[in-house]
């Protein structure tokens, strides 16, 4: 009976000990693009860059709390001190807002390309081609994308920018922009959604020009001392294949179907 209250006693314990070291765990707020399918799906708290940040802290004790806001607000919920990370950052980025953190390595790249109907017969060869035609882009591309870029948006009296990808997709086969400007994963994801929805014809065949290269990004933290977990995990989950997995799981092989041109 002794040994029977001795177990009882400890059951209060043990309970209150996984209560305290749930609660113990620090939060890490990270602010995130709110319309960015598939690598920010804010109405479920996933995508790729969430599940990709998720999987490298949550293992180290922290509790990753998504924060959302319009593409270009990111910067400055950051400045405000009111979150700990931000996506979506590379060096052009930090130094245009002069961001004060810790800047860390790569951990994703968008593939951005120029999107056209192909009918259209557009023979875009160069950045300063796009300088001619309606085109809408998304927020803060003028800023993250570089010199030339900014200097092809600045002489195209008919350049636009929206947070809200879904519109860029829709905008397009609606023929309102004959171009727009933004990431194929992305892309492919609202050209299937809209499709779905039955509102706007996507069926169209469309030319996608490769004139910008790859985007790479990674996270600007206040802490030093995260950024090294961070990096660190990041290499690691890299070499165990769970970095692959993440991107499987939301990023299906693309129709190759349509032209790709140069």
């Amino acid at each position: 009976m002794k040994c029977l209250s001795r177990v009882a006693a400890l059951v209060p314990l043990l309970i209150l000990g996984c209560f305290s070291s749930a609660q113990s765990a620090e939060k890490i707020t990270v602010a995130f693009g709110e319309v960015l399918a598939p690598w920010v799906l804010a109405d479920t708290n996933r995508g790729i860059i969430i599940d990709l940040f998720d999987t490298a802290m949550s293992p180290l004790g922290y509790e990753v709390v998504p924060v959302y806001s319009p593409y270009a607000r990111r910067s400055k919920v950051y400045q405000s001190g009111s979150i700990d990370v931000v996506s979506d950052m590379n060096l052009n980025t930090v130094n245009q807002h002069e961001l004060q953190g810790f800047l860390s390595d790569v951990a994703y790249s968008y593939e951005n390309f120029a999107f056209s109907l192909h009918k259209k017969q557009y023979q875009f060869k160069q950045l300063s081609d796009l300088e001619k035609q309606s085109l809408l882009s998304w927020q803060d591309a003028k800023i993250h994308l570089g010199t030339d870029y900014a200097n092809m948006a600045n002489n195209n009296p008919q350049y636009s920018e929206t947070f809200d990808q879904s519109i860029q997709v829709k905008m397009l086969f609606l023929e309102r922009y004959e171009v727009i400007q933004m990431d194929a994963s992305i892309f492919e994801y609202y050209r299937n959604k809209i499709a779905t929805e039955g509102k706007v014809d996507v069926s169209q065949k469309v030319d996608r020009f490769a004139l910008f290269g790859p985007s790479p990004n990674g996270f600007m933290f206040k802490s030093e001392k995260m950024r090294d977990e961070f990096n660190q995990r990041l290499k690691q989950i890299k070499a165990s294949g769970q970095y692959q997995k993440i991107f499987a799981r939301y990023i299906p092989a693309l129709d190759q179907a349509e032209p790709q041109r140069p």
